[in-house]
């Protein structure tokens, strides 16, 4: 603030373009310039709100302030999955999440877990999944809710990370567990798992399943004639086949290597007759399957639907039987048991 005995002149205004928020000149009258001094000081109080916006800017976190109706009073940063305009001049300021968001379903999801911050008085802790324009993006959210000095809420501040990287390298560690790192089918233990857990909800509810045993025929014979590198496209091949198949039945089963050159297929709410006419096309769809510089390849299999007395050792010796049964009989076969 500027006091002077002088009239304003031009080159002291331009001392406004400096921060200086107020001139005061002749005559001066007490109130008047107590007054004005208050309001300059509550200017300056209220830019340092703007001045650290701009600080929290520097930061690589999104942080975020709304008021008692969810509308934003400023965030710090502006992300690709909301609906902005590309004028630089473009603000959050006054809006809400559905009003800027590309994913509405999101947004309003937003909106009611604010509101119920507001409602409770309680903050939140949650990690969101975004897919928006073709980029799948993991943002851990804080909120809190912001109170006055008497204890009344009145907005929320909220706090975005970007933990996509992290949540890629979890998701990675989870697969490399339960993923079988040649065919990308589930490994043993993971459709071993899967069998038990449907034994279990069998006794609970009744409900029927299904399983499939395969084997690729005199695979020995491939790898010794063509080499293991042969062997494993044989194999991946067969891989390939189980995992196309699956959308065609509607994902109703799980495949998984069970070792080598075995496979086990779990049908979920699959009784036998619908079984053994999947497995008689998988036994199909892989005998006419051409492999260059190669003889053409078949596989054997067992099928078995699930009994009211079955443990899940008893389902996968009764199905492993049926296998070998189709082995025993010539091949190329599905044998049902």
């Amino acid at each position: 603030m500027v006091i002077t005995n002088d009239i304003q002149s031009d080159e002291q205004l331009k001392c406004l373009d400096y921060n200086t928020v107020d001139f005061i000149t002749m005559p001066f009258q007490k109130a008047t310039v107590k007054n004005r001094i208050e309001n300059a000081i509550h200017i300056k109080d209220s830019a340092s709100f703007y001045e650290m916006e701009r600080m929290l800017k520097e930061l690589p976190s999104n942080i975020y302030l709304k008021d008692g109706d969810g509308r934003y009073i400023f965030a710090t940063h502006y992300w690709h999955h909301l609906d902005h305009s590309s004028n630089p001049d473009w603000t959050i300021r006054g809006k809400t999440d559905i009003d800027i968001r590309k994913d509405k379903e999101n947004a309003k999801m937003a909106m009611e877990n604010d509101m119920e911050i507001i409602r409770s008085g309680k903050g939140t802790h949650y990690i969101i999944e975004i897919n928006v324009d073709d980029i799948r993006e993991y943002f851990e959210v804080f909120k809190e809710p912001v109170k006055d000095e008497n204890g009344n809420i009145t907005g929320i501040i909220g706090l975005l990370n970007n933990v996509t990287e992290h949540e890629n390298l979890k998701l990675q560690l989870k697969n490399a567990a339960i993923i079988d790192g040649m065919t990308g089918l589930y490994n043993r233990k993971e459709i071993q798992f899967r069998i038990d857990k449907a034994i279990e909800n069998h006794r609970k509810t009744g409900s029927v399943f299904s399983v499939i045993m395969l084997d690729i025929d005199n695979f020995k014979q491939v790898n010794d004639c063509y080499g293991h590198q042969k062997g494993d496209v044989v194999i991946i091949t067969l891989s390939d086949i189980l995992k196309n198949n699956q959308p065609f039945f509607n994902g109703k089963f799980s495949a998984g290597r069970w070792g080598g050159e075995e496979f086990m297929l779990l049908l979920h709410d699959t009784e036998l007759s619908v079984a053994a006419y999947i497995a008689e096309l998988i036994r199909q769809c892989f005998a006419n399957t051409l492999f260059p510089d190669m003889r053409s390849q078949t596989i054997s299999l067992g099928v078995t639907q699930v009994k009211p007395c079955d443990t899940s050792d008893s389902l996968c010796i009764r199905v492993d039987n049926g296998l070998y049964k189709a082995k025993k009989t010539g091949k190329n076969r599905v044998y049902i048991i």
